[in-house]
């Protein structure tokens, strides 16, 4: 009889686990059709990029966060961890009749990655000074 391992989630990435989960589920709820009213906009870029921006953004910081880590290889790790998971929602939101797969969501997904993760490393780095 072969003896199993049980590997458990270290408990600092409890965290980035729940907020992917929570991320998933609202990308794939079903939408009602709005038609055609316009989106507001914030800086001239629309408010649901910046929400797609906030919350990869959120999940990068939230993987860093939980391994305690300001080492650049592990950052950039997270930073991709993050656009890849964004990537897959993208491609999910195709499969769901009111959504769709959009270029510049994935875009707007990298971006905000990308910043928590060179902000991350940032500041880090100051406060070691």
């Amino acid at each position: 009889m072969a003896t199993g391992t049980t590997h458990r989630v270290p408990r600092g990435y409890r965290p980035a686990i729940a907020f992917a989960a929570l991320v998933l589920c609202t990308s794939l709820i079903p939408v009602p059709e709005s038609g055609s009213t316009a989106v507001p906009a914030l800086l001239g870029v629309s408010l649901d990029k910046w929400v797609h921006a906030g919350s990869y953004g959120l999940l990068t910081g939230l993987l860093a966060w939980g391994r305690r880590t300001r080492s650049v290889a592990a950052v950039a790790l997270f930073v991709g961890v993050a656009v890849t998971y964004g990537a897959g929602v993208e491609v999910l939101q195709g499969l769901v009749a009111s959504r769709s797969t959009s270029g510049a969501d994935f875009l707007a997904n990298a971006v905000g990655a990308v910043l928590v993760g060179v902000a991350w490393l940032t500041v880090g780095r100051s406060n070691d000074d």
